[in-house]
């Protein structure tokens, strides 16, 4: 197998790295305490290139797939997890109009997405369901040419900054779920306070409230009752990024440990020379590179949409184990830092609070296993040969 990256991947891995260093970093502070990314940071992803890495380039894309996009969200979230969230969940929500939207939406949302004009949101999980899609209860119905939409959605990221939103709604009388597109802040949308949150703070969440929201037939996505395959669908890719982005806050927690362990001394000695911190840093080691390496995996699979079964399996598996790594790394990575390591100075404390999210977001890890251990059990293809 051929671990090595291309010239292309190269490159993208480089420029992703110099907004990010360049950049953002004057400026995660204020994302942090401001808890929201600043436009001006969205449009310097936009003009670096990486809001279109995974998009054809008659679109402003550069086609460079998904092991490039997962380059750049690792380094983005070296520096700012919550700048590499917001960028996720765009480039997501354009996902699924590339891939299931028609000409007029991919024209409408792809070209401003991609140069960071608008910010897309997707808008699945409500109060009452959450790794179940198919309890969904905002519902629309039917009014004339146009639809209506009723519903409660819960933990969306970018609501609050103008641009589209990709809803997925239950039909009163036929219970299939639709997908539908529409400009955010038209009437019957409006937004609960944000929610507060032990991490990622600056890609802050809202409830989205729709009341009576009136859409037009053009509004839906792909076909009436298709919603679940295209939420399955997307749901799975944007994971692959969501990985991304927790093996870049384990990067940057073994990185700090790294630089303690060999600054602070001890009775006149590097505590690096310590047994205990050695295990400690070996340790870490071995978890962000095999986490690395998995993921890395998991995007090129990502390529190939024929076998969203087995892909989705691949996506439960690398999901769970990447996010329960992330916790133990990022806490592994804090100790050595003893008492300094939850002081705000140090840094390291608000990464492990942004790792605290993996496990918890975007698919929980033990129904990640669940769902890689059901298709191992019961699936006529085997999950793992032919890595």
């Amino acid at each position: 197998m051929e671990f090595r990256l291309s010239e292309t991947q190269l490159m993208i891995r480089d420029t992703a790295r110099e907004v990010a260093n360049n950049t953002i970093a004057k400026r995660a502070d204020e994302i942090e305490k401001e808890k929201k990314v600043p436009q001006e940071v969205f449009e310097a992803l936009a003009v670096a290139g990486l809001m279109g890495i995974p998009f054809p380039e008659e679109y402003g894309g550069i086609d460079a797939g998904y092991v490039s996009f997962a380059l750049a969200c690792e380094e983005i979230a070296r520096v700012s997890p919550s700048v590499c969230t917001s960028m996720v969940i765009s480039v997501f929500f354009m996902e699924a109009i590339r891939h299931y939207g028609n000409e007029e939406q991919k024209n409408m949302y792809l070209i401003p997405g991609i140069e960071g004009k608008i910010r897309g949101s997707l808008a699945f999980t409500e109060p009452d369901t959450g790794s179940d899609p198919k309890q969904i209860q905002t519902a629309y119905r039917k009014a004339g040419d146009s639809y209506v939409l009723n519903g409660v959605k819960r933990f969306i990221t970018n609501a609050f900054f103008e641009g589209p939103i990709l809803v997925f709604a239950k039909c009163q009388e036929t219970k299939v779920i639709t997908a539908f597109v529409f400009d955010k802040f038209i009437e019957g949308y409006s937004l609960s306070t944000p929610w507060e949150t032990v991490g990622l703070r600056g890609s802050s969440i809202c409830d989205v409230f729709l009341d009576e929201v009136k859409v037009p037939a053009s509004a839906i996505v792909g076909e009436i009752g298709q919603g679940f395959d295209i939420l399955i669908g997307t749901v799975a890719h944007s994971k692959v990024a969501i990985c991304a982005e927790f093996v870049g806050i384990m990067a940057t927690t073994y990185d700090l440990a790294v630089k303690y362990a060999k600054e602070k001394t001890h009775r006149g000695q590097s505590i690096a020379k310590f047994q205990a911190i050695q295990l400690k840093i070996a340790r870490i080691a071995a978890l962000v590179e095999s986490a690395r390496l998995m993921t890395y995996i998991l995007a090129e699979k990502s390529e190939d949409r024929s076998n969203m079964e087995h892909l989705n399996a691949w996506v439960g598996m690398v999901k769970a184990y990447v996010s329960d790594t992330a916790v133990e790394c990022s806490t592994m990575a804090m100790n050595v830092l003893g008492a300094y390591g939850v002081t705000e100075e140090y840094r390291i404390e608000r990464f492990v609070r942004d790792a605290l999210f993996a496990p918890n977001v975007e698919g929980v890890s033990d129904i990640q296993r669940v769902i890689a251990a059901s298709h191992i059990l019961y699936a006529d293809d085997n999950l793992i040969e032919n890595i």
